[in-house]
């Protein structure tokens, strides 16, 4: 075969193996010092080294290195017009020639020959530069040809490229984290909002601080326990938060009164779910279901509740999980017109009321949680240590309390 022609193939075949290379998923840093190899090894160089170009510090540092010894805190430095004239240039060039370029280079030419740079070669895409590649002297002795600068040509593009793309995933994955940083900063502030007006509806009421977390406490250990989605179940989390919102229209006189309402007052308080509808139908939650939620967390299955008087499934689930916890939570707290039920009287009161205010799968599902947190078979107890009582509620207790209720199993 004729030597031109076998070097030309070879050339070929390195060319298509540098492709493959710099297309490996193997990892950059492993990519470039492939590469550099490849590139030294195409022109029989035994010293090489390929700068990486940092734009923001304007400084070119080393990426791979061979034969050039300790390169690693070796760093370039151009001034911009310098860099415009190589971007235009944009081929390679032999640092001991005569072409006008290379004047160009000023002071940066004696760092590189100090790691014995013959042909330089810049990194360039779209007008942008990327970094450079020197190589020595072939050790055969021969010069650089034409078309050796030809091939170092088109290895740089291919090289380039790599590059590039590589460039645009740091600054996306640059992006990225910064807008993950402001998107996890807006949901914090988002948080910190809703747990404010919670704050601010418990505060109008002397005898429930805590209710509302403790609502969306009990409504979100229900809603995993059923199996709903995790987004089904952060918003019966946050519905659990805001469900009394509207009591913030109610005078406080009326909440914190000890004596009989009139019908006026009863009148006021019953409009609570709606005013809280009204309120939070203005606001784009990232979550279904919040507001209706709260306009419904006073219905009971048999129709007799407020304000829609809604039957059964036509409740939405997450309004039949709060009508349960809110009026568990209730009975479970002191207030100004009676004392807090024990957990037992409380149990009591739901089961003279299954089948009527509460749905008989929320309420089942509610003792399987008291069940399993009693026998600490719970990850994160959600109920028992919310409660006054918590130290007297054990398995046994339990089991007891739940022996003659209907349907548990």
């Amino acid at each position: 075969m004729d030597i031109n022609l076998e070097k030309f193939l070879f050339n070929l075949n390195t060319l298509a193996e540098l492709g493959e290379e710099m297309a490996s998923p193997k990892g950059f840093d492993n990519s470039v010092k492939s590469a550099l190899y490849m590139v030294m090894g195409s022109f029989f160089a035994s010293k090489g080294i390929i700068f990486g170009y940092d734009r923001d510090k304007k400084i070119f540092s080393p990426l791979a290195s061979k034969g050039v010894g300790n390169a690693n805190e070796v760093t370039l430095q151009l001034p911009e017009e310098v860099i415009k004239e190589f971007v235009k240039y944009n081929r390679p060039f032999d640092v001991k020639s005569d072409d006008p370029i290379v004047s160009v280079l000023g002071p940066a030419r004696a760092e590189l020959e100090k790691f014995h740079a013959r042909i330089i070669v810049f990194l360039i895409v779209s007008d942008e530069l990327l970094g450079l590649i020197s190589i020595n002297d072939k050790f055969s002795g021969e010069e650089y040809t034409a078309y050796d600068f030809q091939l170092l040509s088109v290895m740089a593009q291919h090289i380039s490229f790599s590059f590039y793309s590589h460039s645009l995933l740091k600054r996306l994955m640059h992006k990225y984290s910064e807008n993950k940083n402001l998107c996890e900063n807006l949901v914090c502030a988002y948080y910190d909002t809703i747990h404010a007006f919670a704050a601010a509806i418990d505060a109008k009421d002397a005898y429930t601080r805590g209710h509302s977390y403790r609502v969306s406490s009990y409504s979100s250990a229900l809603a995993r326990e059923m199996g709903l989605f995790k987004e089904e179940v952060e918003g019966i989390r946050i519905a659990g938060l805001l469900h009394d919102i509207g009591k913030v229209a109610v005078d406080k006189s009326i909440i914190n009164k000890a004596s009989s309402l009139t019908k006026y007052e009863w009148s006021e308080l019953y409009s609570h779910p709606v005013v809280g509808y009204e309120i939070l139908s203005k606001i784009k939650f990232p979550w279904k279901g919040i507001p209706i939620t709260t306009r419904n967390h006073h219905e009971r299955i048999d129709g007799s509740g407020y304000p829609d008087r809604l039957k059964k499934l036509n409740i939405p689930m997450g309004a039949r999980i709060m009508a349960l916890v809110d009026a568990f939570d209730a009975m479970t707290t002191d207030r100004p017109y009676r004392r807090r039920l024990t957990f037992m009287e409380a149990m009591d009161q739901i089961k003279e009321n299954l089948n009527k205010q509460f749905d008989p799968d929320i309420v089942y599902t509610f003792i399987s949680i008291v069940r399993k947190e009693a026998r600490n078979e719970a990850d994160n107890p959600s109920i028992i240590p919310l409660l006054s009582e918590h130290e007297q509620l054990d398995s046994v207790f339990i089991e007891k309390l739940f022996e003659g209720f209907p349907k548990v199993h």
